[in-house]
């Protein structure tokens, strides 16, 4: 068999699981009643309500507002979680270096820097996310 006809990339990675999983927490937050309870947020984060209320204990909240949700999302343990976590480390860049973009994506730096220097470029912007992403053996 042809190993072609079953490499994939990480764009595909990142939009069948990724992006999906951001879209669905960005909907959440946009409709959900105040304060969240807490196994929905688990539920969504894909984390233990154990570890939602583990959270809370730590920085001493009792109720889940739109930002108590986001201190919970940079203490969980799940992939979405600590992806948004390396994404807060970063600083959230307008643009980003080969080594931001494989920390976030818990990436091989070569690979992204491979990708980089097939598409000519230094910087990787949010347009370019997805050029770079369809690069990327994964």
């Amino acid at each position: 068999m042809d190993k072609q006809l079953f490499a994939h990339t990480f764009l595909e990675e990142y939009e069948g699981y990724i992006k999906p999983a951001l879209s669905e927490i960005d909907v959440f937050l946009k409709t959900s009643e105040y304060p969240l309870c807490p196994a929905d947020v688990a539920c969504i984060l894909g984390i233990e309500e154990d570890e939602v209320q583990s959270v809370l204990l730590k920085i001493g909240r009792t109720s889940i507002d739109k930002y108590t949700f986001f201190d919970i999302m940079s203490k969980g343990s799940s992939a979405i979680c600590r992806l948004y976590s390396r994404e807060v480390e970063t600083g959230s860049p307008p643009t980003y270096t080969p080594n931001q973009v494989a920390y976030i994506y818990n990436l091989d730096i070569s690979a992204v820097k491979n990708a980089c220097q097939k598409l000519k470029i230094k910087e990787i912007t949010a347009f370019t996310m997805s050029l770079v992403f369809a690069k990327i053996p994964f």
